[in-house]
């Protein structure tokens, strides 16, 4: 139910306005929506709307302001539509990449590096890979040498402080 004469423009404003109001995590959540709403995957939007719900809550104005997202954008022509993403770019064009990204690829796999190719994820993942197998072979050796000194059996003294 939209504002009476609540112009598509004056949305498309609105939106956009919000938008730059939006937090990193927001932002996150906003994501998959506008690609589901902008893909015209309503399985997709429900599924991801669905998951915004909070039911022992007051509903936040994030989530109102997803609500008359989720209203308007359908009702906007094709050109509006561009804009709004195109707005959205300008105003975030890391945004914007991981959105035609996830525009082009679909939503993102576990173990997909966040369904992003960019360079710093990949090698944020391939730095963690080394961390672990430097992890493994310290473990591993710290397990060897815990065997060798349980196999000789050595003497020990505790000493109390006193």
């Amino acid at each position: 139910m939209s504002a009476p004469g609540l112009t598509s423009e004056a949305q498309l404003r609105y939106i956009l306005q919000w938008f730059g109001e939006f937090s990193e995590l927001q932002k996150e959540d906003f994501l998959p929506i506008l690609a589901a709403a902008r893909g015209k995957n309503e399985d997709q939007l429900a599924t991801t709307m669905a998951a915004l719900n909070c039911q022992d809550k007051p509903v936040s104005l994030f989530q109102c302001r997803i609500k008359l997202f989720n209203e308007w954008f359908p009702t906007w022509t094709e050109e509006q539509q561009d804009r709004l993403i195109k707005g959205i770019s300008e105003v975030d064009m890391e945004f914007g990449n991981k959105l035609q990204e996830y525009l082009t690829n679909g939503p993102p796999v576990n173990g997909d590096c966040n369904g992003f190719t960019d360079e710093t994820n990949v090698a944020e993942v391939e730095s963690q890979s080394v961390d672990e197998s430097a992890n493994d072979a310290a473990s591993e050796l710290i397990e060897e040498n815990e065997q060798v000194i349980a196999q000789d059996n050595l003497p020990l003294e505790i000493a109390a402080a006193s």
